[in-house]
């Protein structure tokens, strides 16, 4: 096998496990202004059902999907996410920004996203979008529910990729309206995926990272930082503490088995990146004596 051969094996994978890795610096370092805001998802962050609250969103925003797709009503889905991607830019920018330039600069997201979704303005809007949705939940749930959430998803997204297969057949949709809920690697020079899409078979010209993928585990890394009363550890400037750096670690290790299993066919995700999560996150507390439970 030559050295090319490996490298073009590596590289995808590589680029992927790197918009987790910058996902989660990004939202280290979105946290204490952020921290500062009122804007929260759940207003008792200890509350147990709160990681269900978010699974009955997930559900509910699947299903409109798959039924606008089934109605051919791929625009309306295309409509609602690029509005919730700018909203999303707009809630990281207002942290930073007084209200107008945060507003202008996330309607001119909003507008290049619908006219120019090429693969690398998809995948710098992703990054940014991933950052503050992870802030922002890791911000109104502590450990507990944290973990909770990450132990579910990771069940339902086993199910929905290699039982009911629904997972599947959204992000296919996703893909065919060029909707920006995922990133995208590509496998060769020269692809665009605003004229080649999805493809088919080994015409495929990209990999595809759903967001959720590095969103979820970030979650944890966020909530294990901000409310568990440890000293953090700098990097690149940035604070964490032991068990946020344990959870980071952990799905770098869970993204690396990721890669090892079989790409020519759809993969869960969450079932490795958040299962090394949990379990670097934990082994972590337990070095560190912090209180989880």
């Amino acid at each position: 096998m030559s050295s090319e051969t490996i490298w073009d094996r590596l590289r995808p994978m590589a680029a992927m496990m790197s918009f987790v890795v910058v996902v989660q610096i990004l939202s280290l370092a979105l946290m204490p202004p952020l921290s500062k805001t009122e804007v929260r998802i759940f207003e008792n962050p200890e509350s147990a059902v709160n990681p269900f609250s978010y699974i009955i969103l997930v559900l509910g925003f699947t299903l409109f999907i798959l039924m606008a797709m089934r109605l051919k009503k791929g625009w309306v889905v295309s409509g609602v996410v690029l509005m919730a991607i700018a909203m999303g830019v707009y809630y990281v920018l207002s942290a930073f920004l007084p209200l107008l330039p945060a507003l202008a600069l996330s309607l001119a997201v909003l507008v290049v996203l619908h006219l120019y979704p090429e693969w690398y303005v998809i995948d710098l809007v992703g990054l940014l979008v991933c950052a503050g949705i992870g802030t922002l939940f890791g911000l109104s749930m502590t450990t507990f529910p944290a973990l909770l959430l990450l132990v579910v998803l990771a069940a339902y997204d086993a199910i929905s990729v290699y039982k009911t297969r629904h997972m599947v057949t959204l992000a296919e949709g996703v893909m065919e309206i060029r909707a920006p809920l995922l990133f995208v690697v590509p496998r060769k020079r020269g692809y665009s995926f605003r004229r080649e899409g999805l493809g088919s078979g080994n015409d495929r010209g990209a990999y595809f990272l759903g967001l959720g993928d590095a969103i979820i585990p970030t979650v944890l890394v966020i909530s294990a930082n901000w409310s568990l009363a440890l000293p953090p550890v700098e990097i690149f400037g940035i604070g964490a503490n032991l068990p946020a750096l344990g959870a980071m670690l952990g799905t770098y290790l869970g993204f690396a088995v990721l890669s090892m299993t079989s790409r020519d066919k759809p993969q869960a995700g969450l079932p490795f990146l958040n299962g090394g999560a949990i379990l670097g996150f934990l082994l972590a507390a337990l070095i560190s004596g912090a209180a989880v439970f």
